[in-house]
């Protein structure tokens, strides 16, 4: 396009360049309006964007200045139509000149000619003037996209700093359940291969065995040592195996600990159950020593070995012969033989 051509292109396509500008300032407006009430976390009044109000009132300052400019040029455009028609009736008039009337027909298409040219002049200065103003408010609205690419950054940094604390809270709280999870293991843990264990909400717990929501559930570990082997009880209220529906059964179970490596392994140690009288008349006892070719007792791989024990412990009809449940408790104590280690 040359130079002549691209000046007329401007002129005339000036006020359709900023409505699309504004249309586009508009969306990222909707855009970011949009994120803005997505992201709780973003403190939106630090932002500093342009309200409704502010929007709306550019818009209709540059609607206003547009239909302006447009009524100025059409107004223009129609004196050059006037001047031309009065200059080739002024050319046609030169012919009768010689005349009184020509010469009164000549001193009024002059004074016709001069008040459209000022009129003309003044709509030149109105069409400048509503140039000018163009300009301010193309101005301001690329100072408006200016400021809503700074919000855009603002925000982004804003979500960025949000995942970070994020994430730090996270292992913060993981850290946290693994330092209440080992608290909660030194209260109740001994060290000595001796466990007692209290099994509350018996009724409860011997229903869910019965109905099969949970048939079974573990004690808390405990260790032959401060840094011995790691184990723990499981038992089960209604049997398990051939026990089953008959009998309480339990069973031991070796775990993963953290000083594995020093220890002598497959586990060796003898292994006694018993189900405490609370009136200490007659308790439950059973034990027995591990198979050492049973994986049950070799190193664990994984958290905890397959549990081995004594499926028919106590029979279940004899739990109301004695006081083994009492107050909906029962006792169990687990005793590893640590003589040898």
């Amino acid at each position: 396009m040359k130079l002549k051509e691209r000046r007329i292109h401007e002129d005339s396509a000036s006020s359709g360049h900023v409505m699309l500008l504004f249309q586009s300032v508009m969306q990222l407006f909707s855009v970011v309006g949009t994120t803005l009430q997505g992201s709780n976390h973003v403190a939106v009044r630090e932002l500093n964007l342009p309200s409704q109000e502010q929007l709306e009132g550019c818009i209709k300052q540059v609607e206003n200045a547009l239909k302006e400019n447009k009524e100025l040029k059409s107004k223009l455009l129609q004196q050059e139509n006037r001047i031309r028609q009065l200059e080739g009736a002024r050319q046609g008039a030169q012919v009768i000149a010689g005349s009184a009337s020509g010469q009164e027909t000549m001193r009024e298409l002059s004074r016709r000619i001069d008040n459209e040219e000022a009129r003309t002049a003044d709509l030149e200065v109105l069409i400048v003037e509503g140039n000018r103003q163009n300009e301010d408010l193309q101005r301001q609205v690329a100072t408006l996209a200016r400021g809503q690419e700074n919000s855009k950054e603002t925000i982004n940094r804003l979500q960025r700093q949000f995942e970070s604390v994020s994430h730090s809270l996270a292992l913060r709280n993981v850290t946290l359940s693994d330092l209440e999870e080992y608290v909660r293991q030194q209260d109740v843990s001994s060290h000595d291969g001796i466990l007692l264990w209290k099994i509350s909400d018996f009724t409860r717990r011997r229903q869910d065995a019965l109905s099969g929501n949970q048939v079974s559930f573990y004690s808390p570990c405990f260790f032959t040592s401060r840094y011995g082997y790691k184990m723990c009880a499981r038992i089960y209220l209604n049997g398990d195996g051939i026990g089953k529906g008959t009998h309480i059964s339990i069973f031991f179970v070796v775990m993963r600990g953290q000083h594995d490596a020093l220890l002598r392994w497959p586990f060796r140690q003898k292994v006694t159950f018993m189900l405490l009288d609370q009136d200490n008349a007659e308790h439950v006892i059973d034990a027995f020593r591990p198979d050492p070719s049973s994986s049950s007792f070799q190193r664990p791989r994984r958290e905890t070995n397959i549990a081995s024990g004594c499926p028919t412990f106590c029979p279940l009809s004899e739990l109301n012969n004695h006081a083994y449940v009492r107050d909906d408790t029962m006792f169990l104590k687990i005793i590893v033989d640590t003589s040898d280690l």
